[in-house]
């Protein structure tokens, strides 16, 4: 089984964005520096910067454990890629970061979003659980995992 790091998705990002063929690669809005993209999770305004997070798949341009993606910009159209915000790393999302939103707090940047976890064999659907979490960052850039901060329901069972 794969272990997914922030670390690692950037090493990919690297090698990946290198071999990109630039042609085609879209400069009037934001698009990945590589590998699959989908649910925008939030643009908000801090410290200055617009900053965007979206659902992100570093890895492969097929769908993945989702990681989240992060940009910023001065004015909404020239992006800046920032390193991943959030990667599957913990034991309350092991299995993807998805979708959720960003939200300003004072001088605080918080990601609030949904954790997936197999109890199980990965991707059997019958035993997903899935957790709201929470990361917080001061600098818009680096992010501190608070964990769960709310489970599934007691008694919860996933679907037959």
């Amino acid at each position: 089984m794969m272990t997914y790091t922030i670390s690692r998705a950037e090493q990919v990002l690297q090698t990946q964005r290198q071999a990109l063929n630039l042609r085609w690669y879209p400069h009037y809005h934001l698009a990945a520096r590589a590998g699959w993209i989908n649910d925008p999770n939030g643009l908000v305004w801090f410290d200055g910067w617009y900053h965007a997070f979206y659902q992100h798949h570093p890895y492969s341009t097929q769908w993945g454990p989702m990681h989240w993606g992060h940009a910023r910009s001065k004015d909404l159209v020239h992006w800046e890629h920032l390193p991943v915000a959030l990667a599957p790393e913990g034991p309350e999302d092991k299995d993807g970061c998805f979708s959720g939103s960003a939200v300003v707090d004072g001088d605080t940047l918080a990601l609030i979003y949904t954790g997936h976890k197999f109890h199980g064999d990965p991707g059997d659907e019958a035993n997903l659980y899935q957790v709201q979490c929470l990361a917080t960052s001061r600098d818009g850039i680096h992010f501190e995992r608070q964990g769960m901060v709310v489970d599934t329901p007691a008694g919860y069972a996933p679907l037959p």
